[in-house]
Parts: C-alpha cells; sequence; structure tokens
C-alpha cells in the first residue's frame, strides 16, 4: 500500500498553543522531528511511523479535519466555537486555558458601557461576542480585528474589546483591564467525523495516545 497515502495525519496548532503543545510531546512516541521542524516542511514526521504531524494556524485547522485531510486536531476551543464545521470533539485537553474577557481602559466598568448609546466592541471571537450580547440584553457594533485589538480603545476605534486573556501582561502594558469574563476556553482534541467513524481501530488507540500525553501534562 502507498506509505503516503496509508499515512495518519495530526493537525497540530501553529501559534500560543503549539508553543505550548510541542515541549509537551518531546520524548514521547509522538514527538516531532526537529529536523523537519527546523526544516519549515509542510508534514512533520512524529516518533510513531506511519503519524505525521501538520502545523497549521489555528482559524484554519478545524478545516483540514472536517474535510478529511488530518483525521485528528489540536484546537482552542475559542477557535472551535467561531468556526462552522462538522467535527467530533473527543476531548478537552486541558492545557492553553485562557479567559475570554471583555476589557478596556482603566477605571470602565460594564454600567457604563451599559450607558453608552452607540456602543462598540473590537475583536475577533464575533459568535462568542454575539451570544454574550444577547445574553445580557445589549446591544453593540461589533468592529472585527484579527490582530492588535488592544489598540482599538486606545486609537477610538471602539471602546472596548473581547478578547483571550491568559496573564493579563498585554492589556496592562496597553492600560487595559478585565471587565467581565465571558467564559474560559482550553485545547480540544477533535475528529473529522467520516474519518473517525470509518477507521475506529487505528484513530481510537492514536486519540488515547494523544489524550495520555497532553491531559497528564495540563
Amino acid at each position: 500500500m502507498n506509505a503516503v497515502l496509508n499515512t495518519v495525519l495530526i493537525a497540530f496548532p501553529k501559534g500560543r498553543l503549539g508553543d505550548e503543545l510541542l515541549p509537551k510531546l518531546a520524548g514521547s512516541t509522538l514527538a516531532l522531528d526537529e529536523a523537519a521542524l527546523q526544516s519549515r516542511a509542510l508534514r512533520i514526521p512524529t516518533a510513531t511511523p506511519g503519524v505525521q504531524a501538520l502545523l497549521l494556524k489555528g482559524a484554519d485547522l478545524p478545516r483540514y479535519v472536517a474535510a478529511g485531510i488530518a483525521a485528528l486536531g489540536i484546537v482552542g476551543s475559542d477557535t472551535l466555537d467561531e468556526t462552522d464545521v462538522d467535527l467530533l470533539e473527543l476531548a478537552d485537553l486541558g492545557f492553553g486555558a485562557c479567559r475570554l474577557s471583555l476589557c478596556g481602559p482603566r477605571g470602565l466598568d460594564l454600567d457604563a458601557l451599559r450607558q453608552r448609546p452607540h456602543l462598540r466592541l473590537a475583536t475577533k471571537y464575533l459568535r462568542a461576542t454575539e451570544a454574550w450580547l444577547e445574553r445580557e440584553g445589549l446591544t453593540a457594533e461589533l468592529v472585527p480585528l484579527q490582530s492588535s485589538v488592544e489598540l482599538a480603545p486606545i486609537l477610538g476605534l471602539a471602546d472596548a474589546i473581547v478578547d483571550l486573556v491568559q496573564t493579563g501582561g498585554t492589556l496592562k502594558a496597553h492600560g487595559l483591564e478585565e471587565i467581565t469574563v465571558l467564559g474560559t476556553t482550553s485545547a480540544r482534541l477533535v475528529a473529522g467525523r467520516g474519518a473517525y467513524l470509518a477507521n475506529p481501530e487505528r484513530l481510537r488507540p492514536l486519540a488515547a495516545e494523544i489524550i495520555r500525553l497532553l491531559s497528564a501534562t495540563a
């Protein structure tokens, strides 16, 4: 059988989650090949023959898994909530925990925001923000931003932001603080529905190994 066609691909996230994930796998059955990592290869061999990793940006990762390109994937729950794809969520891996928070200039509170005649919130988390606004009985103009969202209140683009907060250091550096927490996020193990149900004898043990390796060190 063609070795490439018989290879199982796992989608791993780049960025913050990836920075936490890769050290957890070091020395394990799913450790990524260091030489391949340094070469910027698209497919990275792991320590398990027949299993390779795809390093993908978070927003793209669920689509690769849903399309069956990668059989399994590790992605933040915040990304899953913003993506309209059909995936099996197999486990909450626990690491990469963050708060999704409403943040604004120091001294600004929720009551003051409620009084704004035209509230503007900058965020990349549009679905989560819309759901929170509905729960709170608030209306607001949402300003979609993909990066540097902390600048929006400083430069007058928005009154406040909704963003992930881990330590709060970036907020503090920009004169911002958390006003209220909308929810919490963490890394999740997901699977393509078709691939997982069609090949359970191979993918279930692999999923169990990922859960064992990552949940134990969360």
